[in-house]
């Protein structure tokens, strides 16, 4: 090729069997030419790890002169990424130096200059990355768009790149990973050092936005970084990310390529806001359906460590952390402290609570300590002081199973005064005092359930919850199960918490089976009935008006009518009333139990003088209605109707 002139225009065949060079190699190389026009055809060519088949340049205007090949106006076949592009090629094979210039559809052009000592230097304006991303990486999943400009340059031991990204985008086949409008910038120098290849990068994302399903990642992150590749190892000396909500994020380590794996790494959170960073990317994953419900503050360090492919320690510090759910109602904080977990050391723990409200009621400070060790927390017995009692933590412990995470306790309650504990949770106010007793609880993500009863002394006697379970507590259904008893309930102090008119005596409830959705009954069996025993039993006027509506429209209270007007009050000798509640239907029952729909039922059984019975005559009544009927009566200062 050195030796051809002008001479060589008028028909020329040339075949090469291959070219080698650090940046490309070709095999099968056969050159054409007649007249001012030829063509090069590659059996094979290889480049930026991908390979071609029968790939043909074909020049429109072809020069050689003096071992100078010119080709203009030049078309590639074989190559379908290349398809639209002209092609300039000016190549001198005395220097081994030439430059490609490609222009393509648009403002878009690659300029590619080989030196003498085998320099490669690109410059780039406008690139699709629609064109780049069917050349390197290959891939048919993903739909890139957008520009790059830039310059890069490789000579066999170094590489550099400095380009900006324009309007960029991408999306895969199913559009759960997507970006959109995406601007910035990198640069990337690396230098061969033996086998390897050491490495340092900064770049900047200023624009747009990605979705990585479920989470949404806005722009504002830098990086800069620097390491080492090899073909088995991936190593990071030192590595700084700037991104909104943290203040830095540092990290270094040694990565298995082949294996996809961490070896050794080590990385720290710097001063991460929790206003920002749980919102956007903790709850869309960990509750998707709950994110608009909470709000969450305050500032947290991380430091996360890998040694030997597994994770060996993670230390969590809290400063000045609160979070709220459902507008207020349940909020935490501030709390300060520090959580940490070693693989092979147990460590202490330690929380500052300042601040636990629920509803308007309101905890003092108080402070948990806690043991933690291969994946288990175990918190220390603590205090939680609450309106003039308090709540004890018996023993609680966290575990993370294979099941996820999983937290058992114990836990009981000092007396506290049921004034004070309806005033601050708005409801009716109720006199006496109130204790609790939870031997055991277990509570997951999805879950919380009693292991063992519930025990709760209240109106001079007790109730006792079993198989209570909640599933979904924080879903959009939350469903309960339980069965309660309750014992020697004093009706006084419970008539007069709900205005319900006066009685007195004693009352025992069984209430079984009990289902909720969304916090409201669905399913139940319950009945009501006199505590056996000798005391005073007297029933009110009004009392005996409100318990009249509990047996339907029908339902009347009969009396010795030459007494009506010399009492207030009349004595009982038995009450009892159930409902077993199914398809939004109740199914009454009273003194004398089940019995047909048409039977009429017993409510009050009379005793002493004057005589007085409640009978109902409805035994199926809507719940709803039912409800709406006992609040419509509590309401009303109405005398009762008297037969």
């Amino acid at each position: 090729m050195l030796l051809w002139g002008a001479s060589a225009r008028a028909g020329l065949q040339l075949d090469i069997h291959q070219i080698d060079h650090p940046s490309f190699s070709a095999r099968g190389v056969s050159l054409s030419l007649e007249s001012n026009a030829g063509w090069i055809r590659f059996d094979r060519f290889t480049a930026a790890g991908r390979q071609w088949h029968a790939v043909q340049l074909d020049c429109r205007h072809l020069r050689l002169d003096e071992g100078r090949i010119q080709c203009a106006d030049a078309r590639i076949s074989g190559v379908p990424e290349l398809a639209d592009a002209r092609l300039d090629l000016d190549f001198s094979t005395q220097t081994r130096s030439g430059r490609l210039t490609a222009k393509f559809v648009g403002d878009a052009w690659l300029t590619a200059a080989l030196s003498a000592s085998s320099a490669l230097d690109i410059q780039f304006e406008k690139m699709p990355l629609a064109l780049l991303g069917r050349v390197w990486p290959p891939t048919d999943q993903w739909k890139p768009s957008g520009a790059l400009t830039g310059r890069a340059g490789f000579d066999g031991r170094q590489f550099s790149l400095t380009a900006t990204l324009v309007n960029a985008g991408f999306s895969d086949v199913s559009g759960s990973h997507a970006g959109e409008a995406l601007t910035g910038d990198v640069r990337l120098s690396a230098a061969r050092t033996g086998n390897a290849w050491r490495w340092d990068v900064r770049a900047g994302w200023t624009g747009g936005g990605v979705f990585w399903d479920p989470v949404f990642v806005p722009p504002g992150v830098s990086l800069e970084a620097e390491g080492q590749v090899s073909d088995r190892h991936l190593d990071i000396f030192s590595s700084r990310i700037e991104a909104p909500g943290v203040s830095y994020v540092s990290g270094k380590g040694q990565f298995d390529i082949a294996g996809r794996r961490i070896i050794d790494a080590e990385v720290s959170v710097s001063h991460a806001d929790l206003a920002v960073v749980v919102p956007q990317f903790v709850l869309p994953v960990v509750a998707p359906a709950q994110t608009e419900r909470w709000q969450v503050a305050g500032w947290a360090d991380v430091d996360v460590r890998w040694r030997g492919g597994e994770l060996q320690g993670v230390d969590v510090g809290l400063d000045q952390v609160g979070f709220a759910y459902l507008g207020q109602r349940f909020r935490v904080g501030p709390l300060s402290g520090r959580l940490p977990w070693h693989r092979d050391a147990s460590v202490e723990g330690h929380l500052q609570v300042d601040g636990l409200h629920w509803q308007k009621l309101d905890f003092a400070p108080f402070s948990l300590d806690m043991a933690v060790a291969q994946g288990n927390i175990t918190v220390a017995p603590a205090r939680l002081p609450v309106l003039d009692g308090a709540i004890i933590i018996d023993h609680l412990t966290v575990v993370n199973s294979d099941e996820g995470w999983q937290g058992r306790g114990g836990f009981f309650m000092e007396p506290v005064s049921m004034r004070a504990l309806t005033a601050a949770l708005d409801l009716p106010e109720m006199v006496g005092t109130l204790s609790a007793s939870i031997p055991g609880l277990l509570v997951t993500p999805r879950r919380a359930a009693l292991d063992g009863a519930l025990v709760i002394a209240l109106f001079d006697g007790y109730v006792q919850a079993t198989g209570l379970e909640v599933i979904e507590p924080f879903g959009l259904l939350p469903r309960l199960r339980a069965d309660v008893v309750a014992e020697h309930l004093d009706m006084a102090q419970l008539t007069e918490t709900f205005s319900f008119g006066a009685v007195s005596g004693f009352v025992d409830l069984a209430l079984n089976d009990l289902q909720m959705a969304a916090w409201k009954p669905v399913r139940f069996d319950a009945s009501v009935r006199s505590t056996p025993g000798d005391y005073p039993r007297r029933i009110s006027q009004r009392a005996v008006e409100h318990i009249t509506a509990l047996g339907g429209p029908s339902a009347s209270a009969a009396i010795q009518r030459s007494f009506l007007q010399f009492f207030n009050d009349f004595g009982y000798r038995e009450i009892g009333v159930g409902c077993r509640l199914a398809n939004g239907i109740c199914q009454m029952q009273g003194t004398e139990g089940a019995g047909a729909d048409s039977a009429p039922f017993t409510i009050v059984r009379g005793g002493g003088i004057p005589a007085l019975n409640v009978i109902g005559y409805n035994r199926r009544v809507n719940w709803d209605e039912l409800i709406e009927r006992v609040k419509a009566a509590i309401a009303s200062d109405a005398a009762p109707v008297i037969k």
